[in-house]
């Protein structure tokens, strides 16, 4: 059977195409003394699986929102005075922010929150590729912790916890919201010219909107998701806090 694809798919397909291949040098050493080399993307077999995979599974103003959250934590940690390569594994905090959102497209799709469906997905999809544990396990906490601010917040968290983790939500909170960004002057709309904001976060909140419809399940109380939710569709029914202690087995 033949798919059908619609003009929208196509065109987003061809964007996806011209767009990564512009991002993407050639070799490790390629963008070497090439102009806007801070708006490349890494260049590793597996960070080219990640950008192919992204490319394949994610709308193109998804793709847009991860591979701009990793331009904005690779330039916020070069601000600060950190390296790649010696102060944090520049191809975890790409991989992070590539597959951060994959929960919001139809691969990787279950009943959980999306940003645990997104997490599972990045682990399998790199212990498939044989990747270390050490590795995978800094991914996933960082995809499945992404909406949840207050852990890099943590003085404790920042210092007991990988670099990468905090490195790759700081740029995701710059392309959400872009307040308090650290980057200079000018580098945000270079980086816009080159992968469009498409909508934007209000985009990515309708996504996390239309799962939640779809399957409540996925939206539980005191989530984002279940904030995003409720906050737009006050008629439907959520479970309150106070509604969980009603039914507390202890009876107080």
């Amino acid at each position: 059977m033949t798919p059908s694809f619609s003009r929208r798919t196509a065109l987003g397909a061809g964007l996806a195409a011209g767009v990564l291949a512009g991002l993407v040098p050639a070799g490790p050493a390629a963008s070497q003394g090439v102009p806007d080399d801070d708006l490349s993307l890494p260049s590793t077999r597996l960070a080219r699986e990640a950008i192919r995979l992204i490319g394949e599974a994610q709308e193109a103003y998804l793709r847009n929102h991860s591979l701009r959250s990793f331009l904005f934590a690779r330039e916020a940690a070069a601000q600060a005075g950190r390296r790649p390569g010696h102060d944090y594994d520049e191809e975890v905090v790409f991989l992070i922010c590539a597959l951060h959102d994959m929960g919001l497209t139809k691969r990787a799709n279950s009943d959980q929150r999306f940003e645990m469906d997104g997490a599972d997905f990045a682990a399998r999809f790199l212990e498939e590729r044989g990747v270390t544990d050490h590795r995978v396990d800094t991914v996933w906490d960082a995809i499945a912790m992404h909406t949840t601010r207050s852990f890099r917040d943590s003085p404790v968290f920042r210092r007991r916890r990988p670099p990468e983790i905090g490195i790759a939500q700081t740029g995701i909170g710059i392309d959400l919201m872009g307040t308090n960004s650290p980057v200079p002057p000018g580098y945000a709309d270079r980086v816009h010219r080159r992968l469009p904001r498409l909508g934007g976060a209000r985009a990515v909140t309708d996504a996390i909107e239309a799962q939640a419809l779809a399957n409540p399940r996925k939206a539980p109380a005191a989530t984002l998701p279940g904030e995003i939710l409720h906050q737009r569709h006050p008629e439907l029914p959520y479970l309150t806090w106070d509604m969980l202690l009603d039914a507390n087995a202890w009876g107080d």
